[in-house]
């Protein structure tokens, strides 16, 4: 059959039976993953995200510091 062995053409079948299979089974639960979130959970998410960008407001800070630091010793 050409240059492609048989055993290939066979893994390449289950290969794609899996992926489908995958995808068939994902799609059955999806419906069922799709919790509402509370309301408190909610607020503690927004809380964790403002300090995440605090956090990363003041890292970026050290950079652009650190940055002028070493430009300055350069000279």
């Amino acid at each position: 059959m050409g240059f492609i062995p048989e055993w290939a053409l066979g893994v390449g079948v289950i290969i794609i039976a899996v992926s489908i299979g995958r995808a068939v089974s994902f799609m059955v639960r999806a419906p069922s993953r799709s919790v509402q979130a509370s309301s408190e959970e909610i607020g503690e998410l927004r809380q964790a995200l403002d300090e995440m960008q605090t956090r990363v407001g003041e890292l970026e800070e050290r950079v652009d510091f650190a940055e002028r630091r070493l430009s300055s010793s350069s000279r």
